[in-house]
């Protein structure tokens, strides 16, 4: 199947290359992007700011005629994303849309007139590679964990389940499709050392997201898994000078 995502970089007025630095690389939808090649699935991104014309998407859309189109956004870039899920809804109304990533996660609503056919509360690999699995089966998407589904005028909303919890069994982060849209390709990558805060700032968000799903919030990858990582990227992105290594608090895990 192909699956499209589309990401916003709402204050860009570049629209061919919107995305800053590779830093600026959206790692959640990255990493689902990934289990998705790695099961045999074809994606793609679309990266829209407020000067992006509905002509582009519409041309990217009869170019690759993807069959799922996956949205994410924080707050500030909720309205932008609405606004381009709606366009599509009704340019192309056979297509499956579905959102997710923070702001829905933590404000999950699907009203009437929303756009998407589902949201995705909380980490989203598993209920998207499912939510695929159905559709290729032409089944009508129901039962997925984490997702809330629209049925007419109905709304399935199921419970989620716990934190993915062996991080070194998810693929390395999808990166290609990133790189046409990058403004300055040539500075450092970003690699996730973890998931999770173990403290409870009361300015930060990590104190509700641990409350979305059971299970232990905060995990690491192993050192094993992130050398792999920097070795694979420094054969792929040889110009690339340095790696910055992301994580909310690596000194919770000495060893």
């Amino acid at each position: 199947m192909n699956i499209l995502f589309v990401h916003s970089e709402k204050n860009s007025i570049d629209t061919e290359k919107p995305v800053l630095l590779q830093m600026s690389i959206q790692l959640g939808i990255s990493y689902i992007a990934a289990l998705l090649k790695k099961h045999g699935h074809c994606v793609d991104l679309f990266v829209v700011c407020h000067r992006t014309k509905p002509s582009a998407i519409d041309a990217c859309i009869r170019e690759f005629q993807p069959e799922l189109i996956c949205f994410t956004a924080v707050f500030t870039e909720y309205d932008l994303i609405v606004k381009t899920a709606c366009h599509i809804r009704a340019a192309h109304p056979g297509i499956y849309l579905l959102a997710g990533g923070p702001h829905l996660s933590l404000n999950p609503e699907l009203p009437p007139d929303s756009p998407f056919d589902a949201i995705c509360i909380g980490e989203g690999e598993w209920p998207t590679l499912e939510l695929v699995g159905q559709l290729e089966q032409h089944i009508t998407p129901h039962g997925i964990p984490n997702l809330w589904i629209r049925h007419g005028q109905e709304i399935e909303k199921n419970p989620t389940r716990p934190f993915v919890t062996d991080l070194d069994a998810l693929p390395f982060p999808e990166r290609h499709m990133w790189q046409r849209w990058i403004f300055h390709p040539n500075n450092p990558l970003t690699i996730l050392l973890g998931r999770g805060c173990p403290f409870q700032c009361s300015y930060c968000c990590n104190h509700a997201l641990r409350k979305i799903s059971p299970g232990t919030y905060v995990r690491y990858r192993s050192p094993e898994n992130i050398v792999e990582e920097i070795d694979t990227l420094s054969k792929q992105y040889p110009h690339v000078p340095l790696f910055y290594l992301e994580i909310e608090t690596i000194g919770v895990n000495p060893d």
